[in-house]
């Protein structure tokens, strides 16, 4: 991949090693993640929470956005809205900007999996996806939560995720529901 960047370069090689295998799906999170650095004005990774990512997909470019761009879920500046797109919004914390970037770049069949995956990380920004606003505001700082016990199971739970019924404290787990809509 010596036709990429020594940043791009760098960036590829991190994900790689993360991810453990190349693809283009992780290419086109490389990509993607790259780019918000640049357009947000970052020189480096996010350390804490003050860039945010939300996106749409759970493909292999997720891990490609958290190696680049610094945004995890464990931080919580990774947020999943899953909706089968490959859309990504990112914010920074400081009101330094927001943008919605959609994948767009049509499935070649004329190349190879090799030959995607190297187009996906050096083919001009135009021919891969369109950024825009974002439609939704930028999502809360990580919530710190207390953990009840379900009087079920027993296991400790984020309060957010305690169902009660009779009462009592539940897990989403074991929570019985009557309505007919599945969580």
């Amino acid at each position: 991949m010596s036709i990429l960047s020594p940043a791009m370069s760098a960036f590829w090689e991190a994900s790689l090693a993360f991810h453990g295998h190349s693809c283009p799906g992780l290419a086109l999170g490389c990509r993607v993640a790259a780019d918000a650095l640049t357009l947000m004005g970052m020189e480096k990774p996010s350390q804490d929470e003050e860039l945010v990512c939300v996106a749409e997909t759970d493909s292999c470019a997720v891990d490609a956005i958290q190696t680049v761009t610094g945004c995890t879920l464990g931080k919580g500046n990774l947020l999943l809205r899953i909706r089968g797109k490959h859309a990504f919004s990112f914010y920074h914390r400081d009101g330094k900007g927001s943008f919605h970037i959609l994948w767009r770049a049509p499935r070649k069949h004329d190349m190879t999996r090799s030959e995607r995956t190297l187009h996906f990380l050096g083919a001009p920004a135009s021919e891969l996806y369109t950024v825009s606003e974002t439609r939704r505001p930028p999502p809360e700082k990580a919530l710190l939560s207390p953990s009840l016990a379900c009087a079920v199971c027993g296991e400790l739970t984020a309060e957010p995720y305690i169902r009660l019924r009779d009462g009592q404290t539940q897990c989403m787990d074991c929570h019985v529901t009557a309505s007919r809509i599945l969580e």
